[in-house]
């Protein structure tokens, strides 16, 4: 790994495709071990592992070193000592895209195959299928290394590892790997990138790790679990409560009501809807007919192809009136389309870059911006983004897959439509540190209650 020891402003990276294959296969390739918390000495060249290359704390975030002599006894995967916080089934591979200062490097969008423009890493959590004799492993990658750190032409490409020190290695596998395919300190193995939503169910996947690069400079507001809230789409904004946080329309809510808002010291949310078109919104008229497609479930909308690119310089403008209007961040509604009967053959990674895409543009404009429902790519979009915003997920038991948004400090805004079972629904959201308001459907501020 290495250590950034200073944060400074990175730079943006142009769009770019490739045609390199996502799925090289490497073969043959030396593995050596390597651990959470490892001390540097000349056995791994002096290089600590209590840091990794994107994460400062990463020992602490994980939540103790990961002893690789002292293992559980009857789950070997875990130390003796504690269940880890972050996956124990890890690896490191010999390429970062940043480069010694922090910055991005300039040339992803040629070297990456998934290249998409982000402030965020393009390496980490990304997930590996390894293979030693007849066992398959899978593990996220949350290191760089070993003793190389741009090393592209063997992990994107087909060249040999150009590691020279010790064993000449090629990937570090944590303990947890280590076990699972019993291999020796030294040995060989077969490796791959693989999709998230490919990764069959397992050890690997029984805690996933979901936390970005730690050291990012920002220029948007962050909030962090304690934010308070309000929410309220239609009707005159009450403008009364004492919270953090407004979440309010895009369209209807004028300039000047932000800005009392923000002369009360509120943060003002602006919602909008990214996946669907609305006939009475004020850009109605821009949006290609070819990319319209079903009528949504119980509402008076129609889902979007959202690969279109005509789409995505909608959502640009959307966040350019965002800007303009003075909002601090954004919540796009609808980010989900690929589990539903759209129209259109979405498909999970679809989503991913559309979802990836509405992030890097807000940021780029220095607006923070929420993750909505979308519960089943969580894990792969919350580094992505500053917070969560659900709804009823006590109503249908899914609040558990908001944690990853917890685990990092981001909050996690919850509503039910019903104060049935409020004080139950207020204890369990109080012990996973979810803000949940109980609001009416149609969130016109009607009624307001709150767990206190």
């Amino acid at each position: 790994m290495k250590k950034y020891l200073f944060l400074i402003p990175f730079l943006l990276v142009g769009c770019g495709s490739s045609s390199k294959d996502n799925s090289q296969l490497h073969k043959n390739i030396i593995s050596t071990y390597f651990y959470v918390g490892e001390g540097g000495d000349s056995s791994n060249d002096y290089i600590s592992n209590v840091p990794s290359a994107w994460d400062e704390n990463w020992t602490g975030h994980f939540g103790r070193i990961d002893t690789p002599n002292e293992r559980n006894s009857s789950y070997p995967y875990y130390p003796k000592a504690f269940v880890p916080k972050e996956n124990p089934f890890y690896v490191a591979i010999p390429y970062n895209d940043f480069d010694d200062n922090g910055d991005k490097k300039t040339n992803l969008d040629k070297i990456v195959p998934w290249y998409i423009p982000t402030y965020q890493s393009l390496i980490k959590n990304r997930w590996v299928k390894i293979i030693h004799n007849d066992k398959i492993a899978y593990a996220q990658i949350e290191d760089s290394g070993p003793n190389e750190y741009n090393d592209y032409k063997y992990v994107f490409g087909s060249d040999k590892p150009k590691n020279t020190f010790g064993a000449h290695a090629g990937i570090d596998v944590s303990p947890a790997v280590k076990i699972y395919l019993g291999l020796d300190d030294v040995d060989k193995v077969d490796w791959e990138f693989v999709e998230s939503d490919k990764v069959p169910d397992g050890p690997w996947k029984k805690i996933v790790t979901s936390r970005g690069v730690t050291w990012l400079s920002k220029n948007w507001k962050t909030f962090d679990t304690n934010t308070s809230w309000q929410w309220q789409l239609q009707g005159d904004i009450n403008t009364s409560y004492d919270v953090d946080v407004y979440d309010i329309d895009l369209f209807d809510v004028s300039k000047d009501t932000i800005d009392k808002l923000h002369d009360k010291n509120r943060s003002v949310i602006c919602y909008f809807s990214g996946g669907s078109y609305e006939a009475w919104r004020d850009d109605a008229d821009l949006f290609p007919r070819e990319a319209i497609g079903k009528k949504m479930d119980g509402w008076d909308e129609k889902w979007l192809d959202i690969r279109n690119d005509k789409i995505k310089d909608i959502m640009k403008k959307r966040l350019d009136l965002a800007k303009e209007k003075g909002c601090d961040g954004v919540e796009p509604d609808n980010v989900d389309g690929y589990t539903n009967d759209t129209g259109f053959n979405l498909t999970y990674q679809d989503q991913l870059k559309f979802n990836i895409f509405l992030a890097y543009e807000a940021h780029k404009r220095g607006l923070s911006i929420g993750l909505k429902n979308d519960l089943e790519q969580i894990n792969d979009l919350s580094m992505y983004f500053d917070f969560g915003l659900n709804e009823q997920c006590h109503q249908y038991n899914e609040c558990n897959l908001l944690t990853p948004f917890i685990t990092q400090n981001k909050p996690v805004f919850n509503v039910e439509y019903s104060t049935k079972n409020k004080d139950e629904i207020c204890e369990k959201s109080k012990a996973l540190k979810l803000k949940t308001l109980f609001l009416p459907l149609n969130l016109d501020d009607s009624f307001r209650e709150e767990c206190e």
